[in-house]
């Protein structure tokens, strides 16, 4: 397993409940530093109160006809039974209109759910091995070879599994503004991409679009229904919701992708977006649970009480990921995924609530799949000279120095990536940028002089992020429409005559990369 997470989480204990022995690899202390601490800690799909089948068509309607329908359908029907499993663990939380709020406070609401998950997960013997880097994946005949780094020693390990569950989260952290942790750069994509699994919907990033911007401020998240109290304007002083027409509330739960994209025009015309709560009443402000949380931190720390806030939007997830079936299953035998690593659940675009809900369902079911699949997998062969190999490859496939250190070479990666392939983009920009990207001076040369781990790391980590970003600009390149979180100033349109379907990519037996672009068998109109 590697991830500790809520995917990761939750998948360690559906695998060591079904009998396997399980170990979590992650690259900090277990529990922390994941997307599920900064997370706004709401899951959607409780049954109280909601109708499921209007879950259902409001997560198609986010997605733009590009959802799994198979995925949906489980997702829905699922989400109940293990949001009330969550609350008999032990979560402190309120269910409330279809919604579980987990009892967290601003700005890490979600700590409850990987307290609540990590108790659970020890009771039942998942065992533990943090400061540890995933750096390669190498499937065999007989169970899988994995390359790992550990960073507090600066020592390299060879493991060996018969199955592995890569729940590593997103990439959102490739952009200049984000609310990830800084090291979610898309880890997990590059090492399924290089083992040989499928990715798809790589294009499909989803900013959300209400986060603080004040100078010397943590990019703290908004919740979306006390945004919709309050008065979101230009500098001009014009109502950025009604210049855009954008009738969905909450504004930015259910059109994250008109908003942050009217947001980011206004930022690059005018500089300035306001948020002013000053006329919010306490009552709107202790609404629902994730606005109440907010009133010390927002309004009386961060002045939203005396003043208007500076607001810009922050890169927030990842819809597109590694290709799994219904268990997590990737094609590659043995090597699994769950939650945000993996793609296809949410479509062009996700429905606030739904990334909490996907890592508990997904990831019980891949730490199934995976433990079924341990059961009957041949005796574990010795992978040793195989890893041998990869880590030679690894350490001396660049043949070039970096013409800068990781730190300013991630500086240099976030800001071309939020200027030309984030939430407005054209085929210029996109080029230019992967012009860029693929120049001298981005690959860092990996040292086998480990005397630095914190530095092999971030060499190891800028590396991996360098190959996610350049997949997701390239699959933005080619959809040349504009459909859900991506959005084309040169393609406006939504195209389904051409473009109803998913852009994919695989190395060959030679390691180039292989694109294909699979049309929707099924369709259901979801609306726009």
């Amino acid at each position: 397993m590697v991830g500790a997470g809520a995917a990761g989480l939750r998948a360690a204990i559906e695998a060591a409940k079904e009998g396997s022995g399980v170990l979590v690899l992650c690259k900090g202390a277990p529990g922390g530093g994941t997307s599920t601490v900064l997370s706004g800690g709401v899951f959607r799909g409780a049954s109280q109160g909601k109708d499921p089948g209007s879950h259902r068509l409001d997560t198609l309607r986010a997605g733009r006809g590009l959802n799994k329908i198979a995925l949906v359908e489980i997702l829905v029907q699922e989400s109940p039974v293990r949001l009330q499993e969550l609350l008999d663990w032990g979560l402190q939380g309120e269910t409330r209109g279809g919604f579980l709020f987990a009892s967290g406070a601003a700005p890490v609401w979600g700590k409850p759910i990987l307290e609540c998950l990590m108790a659970k997960a020890r009771q039942a013997g998942v065992r533990f091995m943090g400061s540890t880097m995933l750096a390669s994946i190498c499937p065999t005949e007989a169970g899988l070879g994995a390359l790992a780094y550990r960073i507090k020693d600066g020592k390299w390990l060879a493991l060996r599994c018969k199955a592995l569950i890569l729940a590593t989260g997103g990439a959102a952290a490739l952009f200049a503004r984000h609310d990830n942790p800084q090291g979610m750069l898309g880890q997990g994509h590059c090492l399924a991409l290089e083992a040989g699994a499928e990715l798809q919907d790589m294009e499909f990033v989803q900013f959300y679009p209400l986060g603080l911007a004040e100078p010397g401020l943590p990019s703290l998240l908004i919740p979306p229904r006390l945004a919709d109290k309050g008065v979101l304007s230009n500098g001009q002083g014009e109502d950025i919701l009604l210049k855009y027409g954008i009738l969905e509330r909450p504004a930015a739960e259910r059109a994250r992708d008109k908003l942050s994209q009217a947001i980011f025009s206004e930022l690059r015309e005018q500089g300035e977006v306001w948020l002013d709560l000053r006329g919010v009443s306490k009552k709107d402000w202790m609404e629902d649970p994730l606005s109440a949380s907010s009133v010390h931190l927002l309004g009386e720390r961060f002045g939203g009480f005396r003043r208007p806030l500076r607001v810009a939007p922050m890169a927030h997830f990842l819809m597109g990921g590694i290709n799994t079936e219904e268990h997590g299953a990737t094609g590659v035998p043995g090597l699994f995924a769950a939650g945000e690593a993996a793609g296809g659940l949410h479509g062009a675009n996700r429905l606030g609530g739904n990334a909490l809900a996907e890592t508990l369902v997904f990831g019980a079911r891949a730490g199934r799949g995976a433990a079924m699949w341990a059961q009957e997998a041949k005796k574990l062969q010795d992978v040793g000279p195989l890893l041998e190999k990869a880590l030679q490859r690894l350490l001396f496939s660049s043949g070039r120095s970096s013409a800068a250190g990781p730190r300013d070479g991630l500086e240099r990666l976030r800001k071309c990536m939020w200027e030309k392939g984030g939430i407005l983009r054209n085929r210029q920009g996109l080029q230019d940028a992967l012009a860029l990207l693929g120049g001298s001076g981005w690959d860092p040369e990996l040292l086998p002089d480990s005397s630095q781990p914190q530095e092999l790391t971030r060499r190891l980590e800028l590396r991996m992020g360098i190959r996610t970003a350049v997949l997701i600009l390239k699959a933005a390149l080619r959809r040349e429409e504009s459909r859900g979180a991506h959005f084309r100033e040169d393609f406006p349109e939504q195209d389904d005559r051409n473009w109803l379907g998913h852009l994919k990519v695989k190395l060959d037996k030679e390691g180039s990369e292989n694109w294909s672009f699979e049309p929707v068998v099924h369709w259901e109109s979801s609306g726009p």
